[in-house]
């Protein structure tokens, strides 16, 4: 067993002793169906709201690094709750220095805490958990009435690999939009991410050595991203078989999200209030929506398989279409970054809006 296991027992053996609902960043393995532990999907969404500040921790356990969730940090630092961190590395990635318990311990000393609480407290759990299911209606309810966009593309990931799949997440938008919407499952999902250099450079080379190691692999980039690293589809392009001592046919999805330039900064507050010109001069990168076309062209020279979507069903289908050695493919799809922009808004509004009515969503 390694070190990923006996955390992943740990904190979910702590998690059923005490009640306390699992915030679980889906690259901590941890973002699944556990039996007897809330784990919440939507904390990104529940946490904008004022029904998180009306149920305030008393206590945090933060066991690892800094999470992706900035709302998280804020509903934290306004709380200001007793905080304890499990930092085993000793990094002391605090940036807002909430932490009043730094402990460097390892899985045994967390799952030996857990066996000294006496008994779970039941009841705040349990409204994690109906909330969550509140937000999870509020989001289908937009997401299944809509074209496809970014929200939809990251759930969709959750609900259509297979088994046993590995997921590589870029950063940016990718890994925002994944923490936000890719749901808990019984199926394994291994879920990668290279949060700690940021940027996006080398993704689609990363993801390809993770489905170097014989596992299908899909990797999720926005164009930026993509066209920052072309030249790692060489590393993935099968061009001798694996009789003759060749790389042996990886199974890499690249889906790229084309939103036109790198618009993850028109979420900023900048955005609308700036003049619009100087805003794309100097915030988007051009060329816009140019990721399918490049795609197309490198298949026709590479020999690679390349599919350009608009639905998720359509989505969903080539996602759940995986087998070993199956080979490069790459799945385009373009997004109208100001519908993109709309709907994340308007998904937040209406998880707001649902939890603001009090009762648990069926």
């Amino acid at each position: 067993m390694w070190d990923g296991d006996r955390w992943a027992e740990a904190v979910a053996e702590f998690c059923r002793a005490s009640g306390w609902p699992l915030l679980a960043e889906p690259c901590s393995q941890l973002r699944r169906e556990l039996d007897g532990v809330v784990v919440t999907d939507h904390h990104d969404l529940l946490l904008r709201t004022p029904w998180a500040d009306a149920e305030p921790p008393g206590a945090v356990l933060r066991v690892g690094g800094a999470p992706t969730c900035k709302p998280l940090r804020l509903w934290i630092e306004r709380h200001r709750p007793a905080f304890a961190f499990v930092d085993p590395a000793s990094t002391w990635a605090d940036a807002s220095f909430s932490v009043s318990l730094h402990l460097t311990i390892g899985p045994e000393a967390v799952t030996e805490a857990a066996r000294t609480l006496l008994s779970p407290e039941s009841g705040w759990g349990q409204r994690w958990a109906d909330a969550d299911s509140c937000a999870a209606a509020a989001i289908d309810g937009v997401l299944d009435a809509e074209s496809l966009l970014e929200a939809g593309v990251a759930r969709q990931l959750g609900r259509s690999l297979p088994a046993g799949h590995a997921l590589y997440v870029s950063n940016s938008m990718p890994v925002r939009d994944v923490d936000s919407y890719l749901r808990a499952r019984a199926e394994p999902l291994t879920v990668h991410a290279s949060r700690g250099a940021s940027g996006i450079d080398g993704v689609i080379s990363a993801a390809t050595g993770v489905a170097a190691t014989g596992t299908p692999t899909t990797v999720l980039v926005g164009d930026l991203a993509f066209r920052h690293d072309l030249g790692g589809l060489v590393g993935a392009f099968d061009t001798e078989p694996a009789a003759h001592g060749g790389p042996g046919g990886l199974d890499l999805t690249v889906v790229v999200v084309d939103n036109g330039g790198g618009t993850i900064f028109s979420f900023l507050p900048a955005h609308g209030v700036i003049d619009a010109g100087a805003f794309d001069r100097l915030l988007t990168t051009p060329p816009a929506h140019a990721s399918a076309e490049l795609a197309s062209g490198l298949s026709a020279a590479l020999g690679f398989v390349h599919h350009r979507v608009q639905s998720s069903e359509a989505l969903g289908e080539l996602l759940a279409q995986s087998q070993p050695g199956g080979g490069l493919r790459i799945i385009t799809i373009d997004v109208d970054a100001d519908a993109n922009r709309n709907q994340h808004r308007r998904i937040a509004e209406a998880v707001e809006i649902a939890l603001d009515g009090g009762e648990p969503c069926p």
